[in-house]
C-alpha cells in the first residue's frame, strides 16, 4: 500500500479530537488522552491488488513534553506555544506482500519500518504550517522521507463539529522509492522488467471532519487522496497514479488530570 495516506490519515484523526475539545489555549500541564477504533479503506498501487479495509485502534495522549498519536510519538524539544519543535518515531506498517497479486509472485516481502526525526509545528490561530523529516531506523530501505502541508480549521456551533482542509507535499529518497517499489534483476521477468526506483515528490489534498457527539465522544471522519511521481507511477508493479483513502472513526475522550512530569 502507498506509505504516506495511511500514516497521516491516522495521525489527523487523532489530531483532531484536540480541536474539537474547544477553543485553544488549553493548558498542557494537564495531561489528556482518549480511545477509540476506526475503520480505514487503505489503497495499495500494485498491479492486481486491491484496497484493503482495516480496522485500526486510535489511541491519543498529550501532555506538556510527550504526546502519543497513535503509531507516532514526540517530545517537544523546544514550545513557544503555536511554535514547536519535536523529535519524533513512528512505526510505518506499509510494505509489499507477494501474496496481494499473481502479478507480484516471485518477489520478495517489503517489510515496514520504524522511522525517526523531526518535526516543526506553527499553528497560529485556525491555521497549522507543518514540516517533518524522517529516516528508517532499522534498514529496511535505508530512505528518507520530508513533508511540508498547510492546513485551516474551519469550527461551527460552539466547537460542536468542525472541517480542516488541507494540502501538502512529500519527497521520498531513492532508496525508499527503490524499497517499495523498484524491482530489482533478480526479480525481474519478461512482464516485469528490472526497474529502479528514484526520489520522488507526492502530492496530496485531504478533508477532515469531526462532530461532538458528546462532551466526551466525537465522530471523525477523512478522504483524502494523493498523486504520486511518475518515479513510482513508472515502475512496472504499479499501476495508479491515484490512491484515495477514507477513514470513520470515533473517539472517546477519557479524561484529564494534573501532569507532574518535567
Amino acid at each position: 500500500m502507498t506509505r504516506s495516506p495511511v500514516l497521516a490519515a491516522v495521525l489527523l484523526a487523532l489530531a483532531l479530537p484536540a480541536a474539537a475539545q474547544g477553543p485553544p489555549g488549553r493548558d498542557r500541564s494537564q495531561l489528556t488522552w482518549s480511545l477509540g477504533l476506526g475503520v480505514i479503506s487503505a489503497p495499495r498501487p500494485y498491479v492486481g491488488a486491491s484496497n484493503q479495509v482495516l480496522v485500526i485502534p486510535l489511541l491519543g495522549l498529550d501532555s506538556k513534553r510527550l504526546y502519543i498519536q497513535g503509531i507516532r510519538a514526540g517530545y517537544h524539544l523546544l514550545d513557544h506555544g503555536d511554535l514547536t519543535f519535536d523529535a519524533r518515531v513512528r512505526y510505518v506498517f506499509d510494505g509489499l506482500d507477494p501474496d496481494d497479486s499473481p502479478f507480484l509472485d516471485g518477489m520478495a516481502p517489503r517489510e515496514g519500518t520504524v522511522e525517526g526525526g523531526l518535526g516543526l509545528d506553527w499553528t497560529p490561530g485556525p491555521w497549522a504550517l507543518r514540516a517533518s523529516a524522517f529516516t528508517d531506523l532499522l534498514g529496511r530501505s535505508d530512505g528518507q522521507e520530508v513533508g511540508l502541508d498547510l492546513s485551516r480549521t474551519w469550527t461551527f456551533g460552539r466547537y460542536r463539529w468542525g472541517l480542516t482542509p488541507a494540502i501538502g507535499v512529500i519527497w521520498q529518497s531513492g532508496n525508499l522509492i527503490d524499497y517499495y517499489y523498484g524491482v530489482p534483476p533478480e526479480e525481474a521477468r519478461p512482464d516485469r522488467p528490472a526497474y529502479a526506483g528514484r526520489s520522488a515528490f507526492n502530492l496530496q489534498t485531504s478533508l477532515l471532519a469531526f462532530y461532538r457527539i458528546s462532551d466526551r465522544f466525537n465522530l471523525v471522519a477523512l478522504v483524502q487522496a494523493q498523486r504520486l511521481d511518475n518515479e513510482i507511477v513508472e515502475s512496472p508493479i504499479v499501476d495508479d497514479r491515484r490512491a484515495y483513502f477514507g477513514l470513520l472513526g470515533i473517539t472517546y475522550q477519557v479524561g484529564q488530570r494534573e501532569f507532574r512530569g518535567p
